[in-house]
């Protein structure tokens, strides 16, 4: 995980505001322009995704395009500038697979990657409800499908969808006792 962070992270070298030598202070910490003075904080973008479910089933979506294409994933998304996480995953739900959803909890927030390079991403997992109507893929999805907490793929398109599923599946077999 470090090493994804390091690389990606090393890649910066220049100022976008005046192009002078970016200057790490060390580790992943911030960097300093030494031309104009400017300070970079390599920060995890946020998403937004949801586990939604309908008649004890989640649907999940299989990636149309890299990374991890042709792997099932939750239906989310990045997050856009002053958006609302809530607002967002609604928003990316819609647009990927035509259904509305109501929003039941918060499920989990996992840190991630996102990648080649290995953005770091911070990713906001809801407990939603499904609306009426059947999904049907749209934007960046090549499919759809609902699956029981028994029969969810052992591979998915990233390591917090796993910690999110997991999580899922914690919560409809109640507490451990």
């Amino acid at each position: 995980m470090v090493e994804m962070t390091d690389r990606c992270w090393a890649s910066w070298q220049y100022c976008p505001k005046c192009a002078g030598h970016l200057e790490a202070a060390g580790g992943v910490g911030p960097k300093r322009c030494g031309r104009c003075g400017a300070v970079f904080y390599f920060n995890p973008k946020p998403t937004a995704s949801a586990v939604v479910t309908r008649n004890g089933r989640a649907l999940l979506v299989r990636r149309a395009r890299p990374p991890f294409e042709g792997y099932w994933d939750l239906p989310g998304g990045f997050i856009e500038p002053d958006e609302d996480p809530i607002a967002a995953v609604k928003r990316e739900v819609r647009e990927e697979t035509g259904l509305e959803i109501e929003i039941v909890d918060l499920l989990g927030i996992f840190p991630d990657r996102y990648g080649e390079a290995g953005e770091p991403t911070l990713n906001i997992h809801y407990l939603a409800r499904a609306g009426t109507g059947e999904a049907r893929p749209a934007d960046d999805v090549a499919g759809a499908a609902w699956f029981s907490p028994n029969e969810l793929p052992e591979t998915v398109a990233f390591k917090n969808v796993a910690q999110a599923l997991a999580a899922w599946v914690r919560r409809l077999n109640g507490p451990a006792g």
